[in-house]
């Protein structure tokens, strides 16, 4: 279906210096235009804040939640699933 999932996982030390950007950025590229995929998704509980904005800023939108789809530290945590289609990325 011309599609795949990614994430990104940053040690702490690494962290708000531009790596994950730059990583998400290269990887959006490369699957747009090398691998000719049609779109990119990814799942990020509600939570994490640093993700949704860091795939936002790249163009990625929440379509969906997964309704207590986590369990963390004996609470339920939402999931959200975000869509980077390949027209609305500018490739």
């Amino acid at each position: 279906n011309l599609r795949a999932g990614i994430g990104i996982m940053i040690m702490d030390e690494y962290q708000n210096k531009g790596h994950a950007s730059e990583a998400l950025e290269l990887v959006i590229q490369y699957g747009f235009e090398q691998l000719g995929l049609h779109q990119l998704y990814c799942n990020i509980t509600a939570d994490n804040e640093n993700s949704k904005k860091l795939f936002e800023r790249q163009g990625f939108r929440q379509t969906g939640i997964k309704k207590e789809w986590i369990r963390k530290n004996n609470h339920w945590l939402d999931e959200a699933f975000y869509q980077l289609l390949k027209d609305s990325a500018g490739h």
